[in-house]
């Protein structure tokens, strides 16, 4: 359960995930926040920065009746606008967002797993990578923090990648934020298929499905 700082607060990190209306003034949101996991709170209706994929601190308040909570005040770290200026990014976030929500347990953390969303958010949303290639990569690194990530080169070998492709996946696996824009900032091989990355996502997709 959730560490109070007192009674009736709760500050925590992280990003919002999803949000709808609740009622006739309220919003719900589904946050994935450092040490908590997947929470699900609500909020007023117009109170500013609750677009899904701000990252920040979000201080929550326990409501009189039952064990939820509601939002009291959010301090936005990182907007992450350019991303949702783009269609094909935010296409990609909601798509992680809903593989999210899928997956995890509520109330679960998984900090590594939040540090890997918002790394390669800031890659999707301050960069021209192609979304299919930082895609694969949040997948294939969850993979990997869950213990389910088979060996690189056999698996892709075995999909038919052609060499050039393995070794880019490779790097792009395995490179920090930096070195993955650095890697894009030169031509690719022309030996790599317009579809190889999509492709490559949806097989990491795929495996995840099937764990």
């Amino acid at each position: 359960m959730f560490e109070y700082y007192n009674e009736h607060f709760l500050e925590v990190t992280g990003v919002t995930l999803a949000r709808g209306e609740y009622g006739e003034n309220n919003l719900w949101m589904r946050l994935f926040v450092k040490e908590h996991g997947i929470i699900s709170v609500t909020a007023r209706q117009g109170m500013g920065d609750t677009e899904p994929f701000e990252w920040g601190t979000f201080y929550l308040k326990k409501k009189q009746r039952g064990h939820t909570y509601f939002v009291n005040e959010i301090d936005i770290r990182d907007d992450m606008l350019h991303l949702r200026r783009s269609r094909e990014q935010l296409i990609t976030a909601l798509k992680w967002s809903d593989t999210l929500l899928k997956y995890l347990v509520p109330e679960q953390p998984d900090d590594e797993l939040l540090t890997n969303l918002y790394w390669n958010m800031k890659l999707l949303a301050e960069s021209k990578i192609p979304p299919e290639i930082l895609d694969w990569r949040f997948l294939w690194r969850w993979l990997e923090l869950w213990g389910l990530a088979p060996e690189i080169i056999s698996f892709h070998t075995s999909h038919k990648f052609n060499n050039d492709e393995i070794i880019l996946l490779a790097h792009v696996s395995q490179l920090n934020t930096k070195g993955v824009i650095k890697l894009f900032t030169s031509p690719i091989s022309t030996n790599i298929r317009e579809n190889a990355f999509k492709v490559a996502s949806n097989l990491a997709a795929k495996f995840l499905n099937e764990k």
